[in-house]
């Protein structure tokens, strides 16, 4: 059956590498079809038809269609990967600064896409992911979107305890749940070795150890800290080594950090850990991932949108039990989950309040203070 994959958002830094990743994994057969989405502006244009010949020149030989959609109202796909929105800069330097500005891009999104699409299968790549997923969630069956993020964050720490344990990331197993930025909550009991490695299995027990000996909280502000001040002075080499000796847990939150001073973006962790959700769905055998799903209560009691493990086919996602948590655990998430909805709830009231007229404001803010 022929499939086809859209990239909405593929003249972006993160949508160029979504493209390139998925065809040097071979996602798709001959005949299938890679959309690069535009977004209605003729240069924008211009600059996609020349990715798709560059595209051609490097991949032809898998006769993979790359075709060129001019604007999000014309895409017809199986998949669709939202990479559409604005990138890191100093007057947004967190994943949730992102809200005011790409929320009218995921509400046209809403509107203008999702609708047609009812059987396909939406994957946010932009962010704030989980503002993207509750939008396009009201949309379609909130089944048929997933974010991306706790799968790119359970990579990251996978491969920080991997490095400490002198190992391949492909023997670590890890989850980080809740939040894709600052309320990600890294699970070390989630952490399994694939290989019978004794050492690995002692050094990996005192780093639990270590961790347990503070708060995580406690110890990714102190770490955070630091690392602001070394990039504020330009110490890029500084701050990285500062992390690199930091717990993974602690690592993993603030690492980024520095990654998006110098980059604005992590385009190819971001393209991997997408290709690895679409991989899953395309294979549709249970294997399970991460990601930032709106859950109603079948996922440890959780409401709202939260990075949680899923199986996944292009039907959809189905949630993972999480009664392994303890109760630590799981106020933990809860707390994250409870965070991010007050997120949401706070950048769509913003949204309507600044499309009222002062006067109408004033009548709002008299009823509610009465």
């Amino acid at each position: 059956m022929l499939r086809r994959i859209a990239i909405l958002g593929a003249s972006g830094a993160v949508g160029s590498a979504l493209a390139v990743h998925i065809l040097r994994a071979r996602l798709l057969e001959p005949a299938d079809q890679l959309l690069l989405v535009g977004r209605g502006a003729l240069a924008n244009e211009h600059r996609l038809l020349s990715m798709r010949v560059d595209l051609l020149d490097a991949f032809d030989d898998q006769r993979v269609h790359i075709e060129v959609v001019p604007d999000i109202p014309d895409v017809e796909a199986d998949i669709v990967l939202v990479a559409a929105g604005t990138r890191f800069s100093s007057k947004v330097p967190s994943r949730r600064d992102f809200g005011a500005t790409n929320r009218a891009i995921f509400e046209r999104i809403a509107g203008q896409c999702v609708p047609r699409l009812s059987r396909a299968l939406f994957i946010v790549v932009s962010n704030p992911v989980e503002l993207a997923v509750k939008i396009l969630s009201s949309a379609i069956d909130r089944e048929r979107v997933i974010g991306m993020g706790a799968q790119q964050d359970s990579l990251r720490f996978a491969r920080a305890i991997a490095v400490d344990l002198e190992i391949s990331r492909h023997d670590v197993r890890a989850s980080v749940l809740g939040e894709h930025g600052m309320g990600m909550i890294p699970l070390w009991r989630s952490v399994e070795l694939m290989q019978d490695n004794p050492r690995a299995a002692d050094r990996l027990a005192d780093l639990r150890a270590k961790s347990a000996e503070s708060p995580i909280e406690a110890r990714v502000a102190n770490l955070l800290s630091a690392v602001q001040q070394l990039v504020s002075m330009d110490r890029i080499a500084e701050a990285y080594e500062l992390t690199r000796n930091a717990l993974p847990d602690a690592r993993i939150v603030v690492e980024p950090y520095i990654t998006f001073h110098s980059l604005r973006s992590t385009p190819n962790a971001t393209a991997n850990a997408a290709v690895q959700v679409i991989a899953a769905a395309a294979a549709n055998d249970r294997r399970r991932i991460h990601g930032q799903v709106d859950v109603k209560g079948e996922v440890a009691g959780l409401h709202g949108v939260c990075g949680v493990p899923v199986t996944i086919g292009l039907d959809g996602w189905r949630p993972e039990p999480l009664d392994w948590l303890n109760p630590e655990e799981l106020r933990a998430i809860q707390k994250s989950t409870q965070s991010t909805e007050e997120f949401i709830s706070k950048t769509l009231i913003d949204a309507v309040r600044a499309t009222l007229t002062p006067e109408a404001l004033l009548a709002i803010d008299l009823t509610a203070a009465r």
